[in-house]
């Protein structure tokens, strides 16, 4: 092979490579950045407002409700652990959920800030695992509309900010000042 052939062959063989590291690198960057890695942050600042929250009334306060028609502030925790759970196993996991929302009456302030992180970290760890492909498959079903997995995790993440709002009016009735509000 001539001199200038092989140099040719030799640029050409460099420019393979550095378009298959520039594709891997793209690759690579994509799935770090993925729709549920991106909301990881988001998530984690949710469970740390929650759990200020769950930690700023007293304990003998637990059992307050405005009206006797509505949730104690220990029944708003104890809600926000257990749907966020039964909402992550359903409409991220495809799997049942058949655990009943336990009495917050029966169970001591620090039992439901436990239960508060372990849901959390249970529903982060799903959310960290979820792909990009998994994130389009069917999510929550009844309803309407239906979601797929990426809408649900909106939905499970809507549902606790309203029952946190709730719990902070809870504070706030009681002359209790509430953690400060932060998105990230």
């Amino acid at each position: 092979m001539c001199p200038i052939c092989r140099e040719k062959n030799s640029n050409t063989m460099k420019i393979k490579i550095i378009l298959l590291l520039v594709i891997a690198t793209l690759k690579l960057n994509a799935q770090n950045n993925s729709y549920a890695k991106s909301n990881l942050k988001i998530w984690k600042n949710a469970k740390s407002i929650t759990l200020a929250v769950a930690n700023a009334m007293p304990e003998d306060k637990y059992n307050y409700r405005p009206t006797e028609d509505v949730k104690s502030f220990g029944q708003q925790m104890a809600h926000i652990a257990n749907s966020m759970r039964s909402m992550e196993m359903r409409f991220l996991n495809d799997a049942g959920w058949n655990q009943s929302e336990p009495n917050a009456n029966d169970m001591t302030k620090n039992e439901l800030i436990k239960f508060l992180e372990s849901s959390f970290g249970q529903v982060i760890a799903t959310i960290d695992a979820l792909s990009e492909t998994d994130l389009t498959k069917a999510g929550k079903q009844f309803g309407d509309p239906a979601l797929n997995k990426e809408q649900s995790i909106h939905f499970i993440y809507d549902h606790i900010t309203n029952h946190r709002a709730k719990a902070v009016l809870y504070l706030r009735l009681n002359k209790i000042n509430p953690p400060a509000y932060r998105f990230n």
